[in-house]
């Protein structure tokens, strides 16, 4: 016997990241907006991006949605950070996002902890605009320019590798870890939803500008190139899938390419 379809069930077959370049800020306002963005898009799964030192951000204990939190959003370990984090509902913590550079052990050590307490963790590599800014932090020596930023590159980048290496299967992981950008990927996408679907992103007019000033922020510094070449700095409230989630960005093609090559 054959089953009968439900006519009121839409396949899902899109996730969308909320906030890539501007901040969720949990706020009465930013709910009800994506709400019925969620309404207006039924086969879509919407999940939040936010920083741990959000105001509001408990408040997400009170809604359905996933959430990626950054823990270390200024690069500097503080414990009342992850005591915030403890505080929100850990089955709607989607992952972990820990900026990394190198020669801060306690930025290790937060990736070990934050694993032996079951969440999952997801490392991103901290990129830098300029040699300055680089310097008040670590070292030029750990990184090399490509692609119009300086990336962690030679032995510092085999030594984060072989960390993630060390844990347990599905415990720690690095974004992007091969650079083809979100569709090589795909710890947003699997994380969240378990099962690979297409990703795109939204930044909701309700959010506005993040009010963070985070180290060489690349959302604040392609909002300040589009502010230079006469554009609105964010485009809000349009399901776009960025450059990284397309793999059309330059340093994504050509990662891709060498994969293939090599």
């Amino acid at each position: 016997m054959r089953a009968k379809m439900c006519p009121n069930v839409v396949a899902l077959n899109k996730i969308i990241r909320v906030a890539t370049t501007n901040n969720f800020n949990c706020t009465t306002k930013e709910f009800k907006h994506l709400k019925k963005l969620e309404l207006e898009n039924p086969d879509s799964v919407f999940f939040i991006n936010s920083n741990i030192n959000t105001p509001e951000l408990l408040k997400a204990n009170d809604h359905q949605y996933r959430i990626v939190i950054t823990i270390n959003p200024t690069l500097i370990v503080r414990q009342e950070c992850i005591d915030i984090l403890h505080k929100l509902d850990k089955s709607k913590v989607a992952f972990v996002r820990v900026k990394y550079i190198p020669g801060h052990p306690e930025i290790n050590n937060l990736i070990t902890d934050l694993a032996k307490d079951d969440y999952a963790v997801v490392i991103t590599m901290q990129r830098w605009n300029g040699i300055e800014a680089l310097k008040n932090w670590t070292s030029l020596e750990h990184y090399s320019f490509n692609h119009n930023r300086f990336r962690l590159s030679g032995r510092a980048l085999e030594e984060i590798k072989s960390f993630v290496d060390s844990f347990d299967k599905g415990k720690v992981f690095l974004c992007d870890r091969v650079g083809g950008g979100c569709g090589t990927c795909k710890l947003c996408v699997m994380l969240t939803v378990g099962i690979n679907m297409k990703l795109s992103s939204i930044n909701l007019s309700s959010s506005g500008i993040c009010k963070f000033n985070c180290p060489d922020c690349y959302a604040k510094t392609m909002q300040n190139m589009s502010r230079a070449f006469g554009y609105q700095p964010i485009i809000y409230d349009k399901v776009k899938a960025n450059s990284k989630q397309a793999g059309i960005s330059k340093h994504a093609k050509d990662s891709i390419k060498q994969i293939m090559e090599g």
